[in-house]
């Protein structure tokens, strides 16, 4: 297994390429968009990898701006392309809005989730993964009470019996509801943990590089987190996947030097 340094390093090498491969694929705009997209991904892992190094506050939190950022290009100019490509722009893809939402910046998530799709993608996303970034989207965008209840409710009947973390937040959420809510992202742990360990056992992806950063900070986790501390919910100070460190509220002040090159809203 590589060191984090090596890691790190390897991180930082991939984003700068797809980076330069965004600058460069200006006559495909479907391939420049999922450079873009692998972007998103890499300006995280990145920001992780600086925080778990050194500690570098600032550096994580303006990583993930910058991812948060690139999920706003992409979404902003696919919805122009005909047809558009639904891959790529997926609601249920939220890496980005998660980003904004754990970096955070509340109109930055909002510029995000006002250029959301607002209908699942079918054939690219399953329903209740949409309606869980949907309903977030939208509570962000300050939508009424019954419409966000709407979105639980199918939700629910999506999930035909089963159970979803995500779903429980959201009506404990909207009820102000502590207990539910501490329960409800203990659940949210639980099941992170979970597949992170059924990763480790049966993928192949657990062997490379960027599972580290990503198995090691739990990007939506930090965006529940934000939301119930917004909402004035209690939550504990440690959590796994979650550490104090990466739920600051206070770092240097945003500076644009790289792609996608636009200031903080």
């Amino acid at each position: 297994m590589e060191s984090l340094d090596e890691i790190s390093g390897e991180m930082v090498t991939l984003l700068n390429f797809h980076i330069h491969s965004v600058l460069q694929s200006t006559t495909d705009p479907v391939q420049q968009l999922a450079e873009a997209d692998a972007a998103c991904v890499y300006y995280q892992a990145v920001g992780i990898c600086e925080l778990l190094l050194d500690a570098e506050v600032d550096g994580f939190f303006h990583q993930l701006i910058r991812s948060a950022q690139t999920r706003h290009w992409v979404l902003e100019r696919g919805a122009k392309l005909n047809p558009p490509p639904l891959k790529l722009l997926k609601a249920s893809n939220a890496r980005g809005f998660h980003a904004a939402l754990a970096a955070n910046q509340w109109e930055l998530a909002r510029q995000v989730a006002r250029v959301s799709r607002t209908t699942c993608s079918d054939g690219t996303e399953y329903e209740d993964d949409f309606l869980a970034a949907h309903f977030l989207h939208r509570y962000v965008l300050a939508a009424p009470q019954e419409e966000l209840r709407a979105i639980l409710d199918r939700f629910e009947a999506v999930l035909e019996g089963g159970t979803n973390p995500r779903l429980d937040l959201g009506r404990h959420l909207l009820a102000r509801d502590a207990a539910g809510c501490a329960q409800a992202f203990a659940d949210l742990i639980e099941e992170r943990s979970a597949k992170l360990q059924k990763m480790k056992r049966e993928s192949i992806y657990a062997t490379d590089s960027l599972f580290v950063p990503q198995s090691s900070i739990y990007l939506e986790g930090l965006a529940w987190l934000r939301l119930l501390e917004r909402a004035e919910i209690p939550t504990e100070p440690e959590y796994a996947f979650c550490p104090s460190l990466a739920r600051q509220t206070r770092y240097a002040a945003f500076a644009v030097t790289t792609f996608p090159s636009v200031p903080l809203p």
